[in-house]
């Protein structure tokens, strides 16, 4: 494994957790960020627990620059530099456009894809200096598709494509990856629903998919994935 310490958004719950579980396993310096602290909390004792200090936590609020800083400076302090980027934390609703709120809309924009763009320029320079990273952007398969009383939540899922698409081909030549990641229906807890609570008992587990996600690292450096797309096969795609 190349690849020595990598940042998860989102990680206090759901897929962020899973996919923390599976860098961790695989060797990384993991630092899970997330705002609900008690999870956060809980999610890395128990990762500690089974992989000794490589694992550390911060509470960010990625809706705040500050916020964002902050967790890029605490990682250099405890681990040194991240080679490793998840954005995967996320936030939505499912109603009539018109029903959402100017802070639903403005907070959505700034999650999924503002704070997406800002923890990647946090990265990108000390990567580039190495010429070695990695950066993974949880998207949805709602990046490529439409589907109503969505509208805000699938917006900012297209534009994580376009990003990281048009960012890979900047630096790529600088021994960087990029991949969007565009799962179908999960079953976790996004929108304060239950993990687990799903009717569609087929749903994709986030254990599965981590686990997926942390095989990217795997790949040799001169391949990249720069595109995963997967579905549970019961899912109308």
């Amino acid at each position: 494994m190349i690849y020595k310490t990598a940042i998860v958004t989102g990680a206090s719950r759901g897929l962020g957790r899973e996919i923390a579980k599976a860098f961790a396993s695989e060797g990384l310096n993991v630092m899970l960020a997330a705002r609900h602290e008690p999870d956060l909390r809980a999610v890395t004792e128990s990762l500690i627990a089974e992989h000794g200090n490589r694992i550390a936590y911060t509470v960010v609020d990625l809706r705040s620059p500050e916020s964002i800083s902050l967790l890029f400076a605490a990682t250099r302090q405890r681990f040194g530099m991240a080679d490793v980027l998840v954005n995967n934390a996320g936030i939505g609703r499912y109603k009539p456009f018109t029903e959402w709120t100017e802070t639903e809309i403005v907070d959505t924009a700034a999650v999924n894809l503002t704070a997406l763009m800002l923890c990647t320029k946090a990265v990108l320079p000390e990567m580039m200096a190495i010429r070695r990273g990695f950066i993974i952007n949880i998207a949805s398969d709602l990046a490529r598709k439409f589907l109503p009383n969505m509208s805000p939540y699938v917006a900012t899922k297209f534009g994580a494509l376009g990003f990281s698409g048009s960012l890979l081909r900047e630096v790529k030549s600088h021994g960087i990856k990029v991949c969007t990641v565009m799962p179908g229906i999960i079953d976790t807890n996004f929108n304060d629903s239950q993990e687990g609570s799903r009717e569609e008992t087929w749903a994709l587990r986030p254990e599965v998919l981590a686990k997926q996600i942390a095989g990217l690292l795997s790949l040799p450096p001169h391949v990249v994935q720069d595109e995963m797309v997967i579905h549970p096969m019961q899912q109308e795609f």
